[in-house]
Protein backbone atom coordinates (compact mmCIF):
# COMPACT_ATOMS: atom_id res chain seq x y z
CA UNK A 1 0.00 0.00 0.00
CA UNK A 2 1.55 3.27 -1.36
CA UNK A 3 1.29 6.10 1.47
CA UNK A 4 1.02 9.32 0.53
CA UNK A 5 2.34 11.94 3.29
CA UNK A 6 0.78 15.34 3.41
CA UNK A 7 2.52 17.88 1.59
CA UNK A 8 4.07 15.22 -0.48
CA UNK A 9 4.80 16.41 -3.89
CA UNK A 10 5.57 14.64 -7.30
CA UNK A 11 9.16 15.03 -6.43
CA UNK A 12 9.08 13.05 -3.69
CA UNK A 13 9.37 9.01 -4.05
CA UNK A 14 8.74 5.70 -1.79
CA UNK A 15 11.94 3.72 -1.23
CA UNK A 16 13.00 0.73 1.12
CA UNK A 17 16.04 1.36 2.49
CA UNK A 18 17.87 -1.63 4.02
CA UNK A 19 17.93 0.31 7.11
CA UNK A 20 14.46 -0.08 7.94
CA UNK A 21 12.85 -3.42 8.87
CA UNK A 22 9.37 -3.97 9.97
CA UNK A 23 7.62 -6.87 11.99
CA UNK A 24 3.51 -6.28 11.00
CA UNK A 25 2.73 -9.35 13.35
CA UNK A 26 4.50 -7.80 16.17
CA UNK A 27 3.82 -3.92 15.30
CA UNK A 28 7.64 -3.03 15.56
CA UNK A 29 9.75 -0.94 12.97
CA UNK A 30 13.74 -1.28 13.47
CA UNK A 31 15.59 2.24 12.10
CA UNK A 32 19.21 2.31 11.98
CA UNK A 33 19.45 6.42 12.54
CA UNK A 34 23.40 6.95 11.16
CA UNK A 35 24.05 10.87 12.12
CA UNK A 36 26.67 12.26 9.40
CA UNK A 37 26.06 9.51 7.10
CA UNK A 38 27.50 11.48 4.41
CA UNK A 39 28.41 15.11 3.28
CA UNK A 40 25.30 15.84 2.85
CA UNK A 41 24.10 19.77 4.52
CA UNK A 42 27.89 19.52 5.44
CA UNK A 43 27.07 15.94 7.60
CA UNK A 44 24.32 17.60 9.21
CA UNK A 45 22.14 14.64 7.99
CA UNK A 46 20.39 11.25 9.12
CA UNK A 47 20.84 8.29 6.72
CA UNK A 48 21.69 11.26 4.37
CA UNK A 49 19.15 13.52 4.39
CA UNK A 50 18.29 16.56 6.07
CA UNK A 51 16.13 20.10 6.43
CA UNK A 52 12.82 17.85 5.94
CA UNK A 53 14.08 16.00 2.48
CA UNK A 54 13.12 12.20 4.51
CA UNK A 55 9.50 11.28 5.95
CA UNK A 56 9.07 8.06 7.60
CA UNK A 57 6.08 6.86 8.65
CA UNK A 58 4.64 4.39 10.98
CA UNK A 59 1.20 3.18 12.12
CA UNK A 60 -0.10 4.38 15.30
CA UNK A 61 0.46 2.27 18.29
CA UNK A 62 3.55 0.88 16.69
CA UNK A 63 6.95 0.10 18.73
CA UNK A 64 9.61 1.98 17.13
CA UNK A 65 13.37 1.05 18.09
CA UNK A 66 16.07 3.57 16.61
CA UNK A 67 20.22 2.31 16.81
CA UNK A 68 21.73 5.23 16.14
CA UNK A 69 25.46 5.56 15.36
CA UNK A 70 27.24 8.89 14.78
CA UNK A 71 29.60 8.33 11.61
CA UNK A 72 30.28 11.69 11.37
CA UNK A 73 34.06 13.54 12.08
CA UNK A 74 35.76 12.43 15.53
CA UNK A 75 35.71 16.46 16.61
CA UNK A 76 31.89 16.59 15.30
CA UNK A 77 28.99 15.12 17.98
CA UNK A 78 25.54 14.02 17.05
CA UNK A 79 22.53 13.29 19.13
CA UNK A 80 19.04 12.56 18.31
CA UNK A 81 15.30 13.09 19.81
CA UNK A 82 12.13 13.03 18.25
CA UNK A 83 10.50 16.26 19.04
CA UNK A 84 7.07 17.62 18.28
CA UNK A 85 7.07 19.57 15.33
CA UNK A 86 7.86 23.36 16.57
CA UNK A 87 8.88 26.58 14.58
CA UNK A 88 11.04 28.25 15.52
CA UNK A 89 13.67 24.93 16.08
CA UNK A 90 14.83 24.98 19.34
CA UNK A 91 18.72 26.07 19.57
CA UNK A 92 20.03 22.41 21.41
CA UNK A 93 18.19 19.86 23.48
CA UNK A 94 14.38 18.89 22.59
CA UNK A 95 11.72 18.04 24.64
CA UNK A 96 11.37 14.35 23.51
CA UNK A 97 7.70 13.55 22.28
CA UNK A 98 7.54 10.06 23.57
CA UNK A 99 8.95 8.67 26.79
CA UNK A 100 12.41 7.13 26.11
CA UNK A 101 12.72 8.39 22.65
CA UNK A 102 16.06 9.91 22.58
CA UNK A 103 19.96 9.26 22.99
CA UNK A 104 22.20 10.01 25.69
CA UNK A 105 24.06 12.87 26.03
CA UNK A 106 21.55 14.99 24.27
CA UNK A 107 23.07 18.75 23.83
CA UNK A 108 26.88 17.16 24.12
CA UNK A 109 26.27 14.23 21.63
CA UNK A 110 27.86 11.10 20.86
CA UNK A 111 31.29 11.21 19.22
CA UNK A 112 32.08 9.40 16.11
CA UNK A 113 32.02 5.69 16.33
CA UNK A 114 29.34 5.91 19.02
CA UNK A 115 26.18 4.09 19.52
CA UNK A 116 22.80 4.29 21.13
CA UNK A 117 19.71 2.82 21.61
CA UNK A 118 16.06 4.07 21.85
CA UNK A 119 12.81 2.55 22.01
CA UNK A 120 9.60 4.19 22.28
CA UNK A 121 5.50 3.72 21.37
CA UNK A 122 4.03 5.41 18.38
CA UNK A 123 1.08 6.06 20.90
CA UNK A 124 0.05 9.58 19.74
CA UNK A 125 -1.19 10.82 16.16
CA UNK A 126 1.19 13.88 14.00
CA UNK A 127 4.16 14.86 12.34
CA UNK A 128 6.97 15.02 14.77
CA UNK A 129 11.37 15.74 13.93
CA UNK A 130 14.26 13.53 14.43
CA UNK A 131 16.19 16.33 15.40
CA UNK A 132 19.68 16.61 16.53
CA UNK A 133 19.84 18.68 20.10
CA UNK A 134 23.77 19.05 20.03
CA UNK A 135 24.41 22.86 19.77
CA UNK A 136 23.36 24.42 16.23
CA UNK A 137 23.52 20.77 14.15
CA UNK A 138 18.84 20.86 14.18
CA UNK A 139 18.98 24.74 13.09
CA UNK A 140 21.84 24.02 11.37
CA UNK A 141 19.20 21.09 8.82
CA UNK A 142 19.94 18.12 10.50
CA UNK A 143 16.14 17.01 11.31
CA UNK A 144 13.94 14.96 9.19
CA UNK A 145 9.82 14.13 9.74
CA UNK A 146 8.45 10.83 11.67
CA UNK A 147 5.15 10.83 10.99
CA UNK A 148 2.75 8.59 13.27
CA UNK A 149 -0.64 7.59 11.29
CA UNK A 150 -3.58 5.87 12.22
CA UNK A 151 -4.40 5.02 8.55
CA UNK A 152 -0.74 3.81 8.04
CA UNK A 153 -1.10 -0.02 7.98
CA UNK A 154 3.47 -0.43 7.41
CA UNK A 155 6.21 1.43 8.06
CA UNK A 156 7.49 3.51 5.20
CA UNK A 157 9.73 5.93 4.03
CA UNK A 158 9.50 9.09 1.60
CA UNK A 159 12.27 11.30 0.27
CA UNK A 160 12.91 14.08 -1.91
CA UNK A 161 14.17 12.51 -5.22
CA UNK A 162 17.23 13.74 -6.32
CA UNK A 163 19.90 13.01 -8.68
CA UNK A 164 22.84 11.29 -8.38
CA UNK A 165 25.16 8.32 -7.36
CA UNK A 166 25.19 8.88 -3.90
CA UNK A 167 21.75 9.70 -3.15
CA UNK A 168 21.09 6.64 -5.09
CA UNK A 169 23.15 4.73 -2.73
CA UNK A 170 21.38 5.77 0.54
CA UNK A 171 18.23 4.00 -0.88
CA UNK A 172 19.04 0.72 -1.55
Amino acid sequence: ALLVVAGATAADQEIHPDWMKADPAGKTVWLRMVGAADGSNGTMNFNGYGKGEMTVTVPLGWRVKIDFENKGLAALPHSLVIINEIAPLPIEDGTAAFPRALTIRLVEGLLAGEKDSLEFVANKEGRFLFFCGVTGHGVAGMWDYLVVSKDATAPTVRVVARPGPARKEREN
